[in-house]
């Protein structure tokens, strides 16, 4: 985006990001009290591409933050974002979003005093939440104003103007077919970035996404057709996830997911169930890629099949997951739940040497109480085993016999869960 412009009584002045971040301290967007005046903000949205006006797009005045969460480290007790911090987070947070005319124009009253990140939100447009998050995989420091992001300053009964531009994102279209060449439907494709795993944003942001529904990703048709729009300039991975195996029911009113649940099946573009196989794909600004094809290739597929039980009786357990993780790739699995008779199957799983794994191991039996948040049964654990692991391979046929006995753990709380 470009330069932000504001006015305040009748004068200009341009004010560039870099000058921004030459500044350790700066005013921030706060919730205005009942006796506090707010002030107005208007400008015009313009696409950079089209240099025509953005015409009903949704423009984000988002208060800039007081203060930024750390980023947990790995295995800390703060790795987990807890109910008083995204409470801490909201009750600090302040917002406007309003949407433009037919001439890009938009007027926002009553904006309480502080200062503002800007964005505009355009379908196929670069999205306020990538923008930011572009920044800081690029190192930007976020407790700091974010280079080329324009911040405008509210004051109460005063008027500022905030024109800005918004950025044609890249598109990527192509289709997904099984491997006898039919097209496959519903299947959910996304990208992801080959510099690995997207560092999270702080809470701070986390209303960005949510708020203007950023969606990167797209689901095939009855052809098989994709289309993902907004991207930012990278290098991506074309990533296809298929439910295969569910089951769901309601009984007397009330939803029972006592069936089978599988663990989606991952396959990326062209071919390919590991991420080191797949096909790089550079994007440029506004580039527009097309004819990428993924292909999901069931052949020699197999599946691992065998029954949970106690140690001390040999009885079933009948609740718990069992997850199949590829020891030379840790980011493939396959997972299934356990029946009511302690067996699982977990399918569609690709040659290789994996680690059996069982998780949250336990005896349940039915309760007469209904959630009070969801209308679903519930049951009563009766008593929870320790989790267990073993060794699998997986060759040119289905395992079978993949038995596991569990040791139960001595203190076991009963507490009402839902149903699996």
């Amino acid at each position: 985006m470009r330069a932000l412009r504001i006015r305040r009584a009748g004068c200009f002045a341009s004010i560039a990001a870099t000058a921004l971040l030459g500044s350790s301290s700066f005013g921030h967007a706060q919730s205005s009290s009942p006796a506090a005046a707010g002030g107005t903000v208007t400008g015009h949205v313009t696409c950079v591409d089209t240099q025509r006006p953005a015409r009903f797009a949704q423009v984000i005045l988002y208060g800039v933050p007081s203060e930024i969460t750390p980023e947990a480290k790995p295995d800390s007790a703060s790795n987990t974002d807890t109910t008083a911090v995204r409470k801490k987070v909201m009750d600090a947070l302040s917002m406007v979003q309003i949407k433009t005319d037919v001439d890009g124009s938009f007027v926002a009253s009553g904006v309480a005093p502080g200062d503002y990140y800007v964005f505009g939100s355009v379908p196929g447009y670069l999205a306020p939440g990538n923008i930011v998050r572009a920044a800081y995989e690029a190192g930007a420091d976020l407790s700091k104003l974010i280079p080329g992001i324009p911040v405008v300053h509210v004051a109460s009964e005063r008027h500022a103007e905030a024109n800005l531009t918004v950025e044609r994102g890249a598109t990527v279209t192509g289709h997904v077919m099984w491997d006898d060449g039919s097209p496959a439907a519903r299947v959910m494709v996304s990208v992801v970035s080959t510099k690995g795993k997207k560092k999270e944003l702080p809470p701070q942001f986390g209303m960005l996404g949510f708020n203007n529904m950023e969606v990167l990703f797209a689901i095939s048709d009855d052809v098989g057709h994709f289309r993902i729009v907004g991207l930012a300039p990278g290098e991506y991975l074309v990533k296809g996830s298929l439910e295969t195996r569910s089951r769901f029911e309601m009984q007397n009113g009330a939803f029972n997911s006592k069936g089978t649940v599988d663990s989606p099946l991952i396959v990326f573009a062209p071919a390919a169930f590991h991420q080191a196989d797949a096909k790089t794909i550079t994007l440029h600004t506004g580039e527009e890629r097309d004819g990428v094809e993924m292909t999901i290739n069931l052949a020699g597929m197999h599946s691992v099949s065998g029954r949970v039980a106690s140690m001390e009786d040999h009885h079933g357990i009948n609740a718990g997951w069992v997850k199949l993780e590829d020891t030379q790739d840790k980011e493939f699995s396959r997972s299934t739940n356990i029946d009511a008779n302690g067996e699982f199957t977990v399918t569609f799983v690709p040659p290789g040497t994996y680690n059996l794994m069982v998780r949250s191991p336990r005896d349940t039996e039915p309760s007469k109480e209904r959630s009070k948040d969801m209308i679903q049964t519930l049951d009563t654990t009766v008593r929870s085993y320790q989790d267990g692991k073993q060794a699998v391979v997986v060759t040119d046929s289905d395992v079978t016999g993949q038995n596991v006995e569990l040791a139960p753990l001595k203190a076991a709380k009963k507490e009402l869960e839902p149903t699996e």
